[in-house]
């Protein structure tokens, strides 16, 4: 005999299959996941992480069971700031750019030993200390001169700590350093006296080329005059060559007197 199900019944009925279809469809959908080329997975199982990074692509796990983690590999950008003194004592606030990649293959190792918060424990700690002892080896007025020496070391000494098997590709750069206003107007009053002096010591260096300029000319014509001496008291009549060098070939003018007319003697 048919039994017949009540409205009540086969409501019911509809609700119970509904959940179940829904539970099988998101079960399934979480059976697959998807990594991208610019990511690396972390699997775990129960929590326990699998050692070998997942790879881009389509790939499967067992849902409720195990969970897959996106790291990403592409390079990390960190801008921040931080204090520091200088060896004569000058307190000085540096902003900076840390630039830097995980190693694919080492992600899940990363995860297991760090945990996904790395830059707060071990990047930012890490260059905090460097930038203060570096910063700590020179004057103040030695950074302002050769900044990038100290960006030099600062990066070097990073790459010594950092590079290992997690991180790769670290770049450091200083993006401006702030010291004390009282500070800073000292370097300006400086780089303005220094401006000064050599403005002053080229145009001494002017006037000195300028002397040397006139004592030259004047042995030049000394030297001259004393050639043109030598050959007029071995040669008396070069002066009346000289003078027939210079003749423009008209013969002077003479007026006699006041009733008598101008004689033109060409």
């Amino acid at each position: 005999m048919k039994t017949v199900l009540t409205g009540t019944q086969q409501l019911k009925r509809t609700i119970v299959w509904t959940i179940v279809i829904a539970f099988l469809a998101i079960t399934g959908y979480a059976c697959f996941y998807t990594i991208s080329s610019t990511e690396r997975g972390v699997l775990s199982t129960f929590g326990e992480i699998k050692t070998e990074a997942i790879g881009s692509g389509l790939h499967f796990k067992i849902p409720y069971i195990q969970k897959i983690n996106r790291v990403s590999i592409q390079t990390y950008k960190i801008e921040e700031k931080t204090g520091a003194y200088t060896k004569d004592i000058q307190s000085a606030e540096i902003n900076y750019v840390l630039n830097f990649d995980l190693i694919p293959d080492n992600v899940p190792l990363l995860y297991t030993e760090v945990g996904p918060a790395f830059q707060e424990k071990i990047i930012t700690p890490v260059i905090y200390g460097v930038v203060k002892d570096v910063i700590g080896t020179f004057n103040a007025s030695e950074i302002v001169e050769n900044r990038d020496n100290v960006r030099t070391q600062v990066e070097i000494r990073l790459n010594d700590q950092l590079a290992n098997k997690y991180f790769r590709n670290i770049a450091f750069q200083i993006v401006n350093i702030d010291y004390d206003d009282a500070f800073e107007q000292a370097i300006v009053a400086k780089q303005v006296a220094e401006q000064e002096a050599l403005k002053a010591k080229n145009n001494t260096i002017r006037i000195q080329e300028e002397a040397n300029q006139k004592v030259i000319a004047a042995e030049a014509e000394a030297k001259a005059i004393k050639v043109r001496a030598d050959a007029l008291a071995k040669n008396p009549n070069l002066i009346n060559y000289e003078m027939v060098q210079k003749w423009d070939g008209k013969l002077p003018q003479y007026c006699l007197g006041d009733n008598i007319p101008l004689l033109n003697l060409q």
